[in-house]
């Protein structure tokens, strides 16, 4: 829609609504009294509410929390179900003085039917509080009877509450009594079966194998260190030198020859005098005793020490020895914990064979154990539960907002409809000239005429309304005529108003 056309609408509205003025005010005014008058008579509503609260679900439900679901109810459908009953409604009518004792059928259905029309009950935020409201003409009668609805209510449901504690009392007793049955079964067919069966159990051994496996680990760990130990050792013995750095050349030669003789003994410790090794080392020395006393012969300065000795060479000799003890000992530990290793294996063999049976009869034992106690523990709850509830201790339902008198009435108010009156008043008028405009088949405008005629028809152009003095000089009497009249039936209106709020308030 263009700015034009709306200007054109515009300008249209303003010319119907001068030309119907006196119809535009008649409306205006008829509407905002019709309000006003419906407001002084509108009937007046008085409602008043509880908030309650559901302390406990259920007896059974805490009683059998972790083992048995038990499904959640929504407390407000379930007070809705027992506040509507005939029971409920028929004392709660006799406890707020509605009914006597001997009223006949017919009475009663038509106070029920009231009671029932005026009860509301809604769910108030979490799942177990809800809200009871009761609407009445009368705030004395809806703050009675809200209350009457609401003891009958908490009174009914307390009854109904020791009867099901009871009755869950019993329930309790009778599966504590089931499981105490197969506790003893269950514990009977274990101690059978363990002593029949004397190899232990599946865990044990198969902690024991994995200490074995562990320690033959460790031990192929130890072997393998132990034997880079020797072969390291004996690789410095080969090439540590058999002599010491001394001053004198006989010195060198006495230390040469003290290490061949040490080298000499060692094999012979080992082998026989025709080995190639020891027949070398004994032609060697042989040749430095030569040389030796050739030396002595010559008279050259020489060392007058008569023994050379090698102590790191010593040292390494001994940590050899050492070390190859070491790995005996090693080896034969390992095929001791390896024959251990068999002999567990077959042990544990004869006893996979039964542990099938052995799982299944623990697992029973344990879970009907754990049951029963747990089951003994919600008996004596449920003895407290029925013994609280007995003694009217119990209480299923609390009140958490109590009732409020209702000192104003409730919904639509008379200053509701003082206000609404003026403003539908002048909107109603308004909007039928709007519709009037919009659906007027006449021309209002030379754009709209343009538009419907053809491409090639051309509009020469539009002849201005003209307004004439004295027109003017009318219409001008007429708006003074009319303000005047608005103004003084506002004032009217607004003194009925002021009149019924302070008279009926």
């Amino acid at each position: 829609m263009d700015k034009g056309y709306l200007g054109d609408i515009l300008f249209a509205l303003k010319a119907e609504l001068i030309r119907f003025r006196f119809w535009c005010l008649l409306l205006f005014l008829l509407t905002s009294f019709s309000l006003l008058g419906l407001g002084l008579i509108w009937p007046k509503h008085y409602s008043t509410s509880v908030v309650l609260y559901a302390d406990e679900t259920n007896i059974i439900e805490p009683l059998l929390k972790g083992t048995a679901e038990v499904t959640k109810i929504d407390r407000s459908e379930q007070a809705s179900e027992i506040i509507y009953t005939r029971s409920i409604m028929l004392a709660a009518a006799k406890g707020a003085g509605l009914l006597k004792d001997g009223a006949d059928e017919a009475e009663q259905d038509r106070v029920i039917r009231q009671l029932r029309n005026g009860t509301s009950v809604q769910k108030e935020g979490k799942i177990s509080h809800f809200m009871v409201r009761y609407t009445a003409n009368d705030p004395d009668r809806a703050f009675e009877v809200l209350n009457s609805i609401v003891k009958v209510f908490v009174t009914d449901a307390a009854r109904k509450k020791r009867d099901e504690s009871v009755g869950a009392f019993n329930f309790i007793d009778s599966q504590v009594q089931m499981y105490k049955r197969q506790l003893e079964s269950a514990e009977d067919k274990l101690k059978n079966f363990n002593a029949k069966n004397t190899d232990g159990t599946e865990d044990a051994v198969s902690s024991r194998i994995s200490n074995l496996r562990q320690e033959i680990d460790t031990l192929k760990i130890s072997i393998e260190e132990s034997q880079a130990r020797i072969n390291t050792i004996r690789k410095e013995i080969g090439s540590e030198g058999q002599y010491l750095q001394t001053k004198g050349q006989l010195d060198e030669l006495k230390a040469r020859r003290v290490a061949l003789k040490g080298q000499l003994e060692q094999l012979l410790l080992s082998y026989q005098e025709g080995y190639p090794d020891i027949v070398s080392i004994r032609s060697q020395i042989s040749d430095l005793d030569v040389a030796i006393d050739k030396l002595q012969l010559s008279g050259d300065i020489y060392s007058g020490s008569d023994k050379v000795q090698n102590p790191l060479y010593e040292e390494l000799r001994k940590q050899l020895s050492g070390a190859e003890v070491e790995l005996r000992t090693q080896n034969r530990r390992m095929e001791s914990l390896k024959n251990l290793l068999a002999e567990e294996g077959l042990r544990q063999k004869r006893i996979a064979e039964n542990q099938a049976q052995l799982s299944d009869l623990t697992r029973d034992y344990d879970v009907t154990k754990k049951q029963y106690e747990q089951m003994l523990e919600r008996k004596e709850t449920a003895r407290l539960s029925m013994t609280l509830d007995i003694e009217g201790q119990g209480i299923t339902y609390r009140i958490q907002e109590p009732a409020s008198f209702p000192l104003s009435p409730s919904g639509l108010k008379f200053i509701h409809f003082a206000i609404l009156g003026p403003l539908i008043g002048l909107l109603f008028p308004l909007g039928l000239l709007i519709a009037y405009v919009v659906l007027d088949p006449n021309l209002r405008s030379a754009r709209t005429l343009q538009s419907q005629l053809p491409s090639d028809v051309e509009l020469i152009g539009s002849i201005p309304h003209f307004n004439t003095p004295i027109g003017d000089r009318l219409l001008k009497k007429d708006m003074i005529f009319l303000v005047g009249s608005s103004i003084l039936a506002m004032v009217v209106y607004v003194a009925i108003v002021v009149f019924w709020q302070l008279t009926k308030n």
